[in-house]
Parts: C-alpha cells; structure tokens; sequence
C-alpha cells in the first residue's frame, strides 16, 4: 500500500520545469478561483498554488481545477475539472485565465 502511494506522488510535480530567462518564453497568468493541475502531460501537485508561470512558445494543454476563491470564486463549480484547454503559446506575451462561470 505504501509502495503505491509513493508511485501516485512519483509522477506529480510541485512546480512544473520553465525556461530560463534567457530563453524565449511566454507568461501564464492565474486567478485565485481556479488551479492548474496539469500542463501537457505532467500532473501538478495540488498543494502547490501557481499563480504564474513560464511555458516555451508552442501548444500546451492546460488543466484546470475551479476553487471557490477569489472574487469569481463560484461555490457550485468548486471542486469541478474542466475539459482540457489548448493554448498555443507565443513568445513575450502574457495570457491571464480566470473563472468564467
């Protein structure tokens, strides 16, 4: 049982990797309502709380938790996955996500 518990926390990530500064990148911005729990294929750990993060220019799948924070907090959607979200992301711009409920 333990031995299970440890692979589940194996393929999570505090902190997905970003690019260094020096590299090209892009600016995700979230609101306190919703938590990113998945980027590409690599799960985020849900204890950690991004609010921004670097990504490299390209397409990303995002996923998504709602939250009942924030002034857009919604208690009917909390705890609610959405479906996956697809970005295609481009150098030196900023993209800010909130909940829209």
């Amino acid at each position: 049982m333990y031995l299970g518990l440890a692979a589940g926390c194996a393929n999570k990530s505090a902190l997905p990797p970003q690019p260094a500064l020096a590299e090209p990148y892009a600016i995700l911005k979230f609101s306190a309502a919703m938590q990113l729990i998945a980027l590409d294929q690599q799960a985020i750990d849900t204890v950690v709380a991004i609010r921004t993060l670097r990504v490299r220019p390209g397409q990303h799948t995002l996923r998504f938790l709602h939250l009942n924070n924030g002034p857009e907090g919604s208690p009917q959607h909390a705890g609610q996955r959405t479906d996956p979200f697809v970005l295609e992301a481009f150098e030196g711009l900023i993209y800010e996500f909130e909940a829209k409920t």
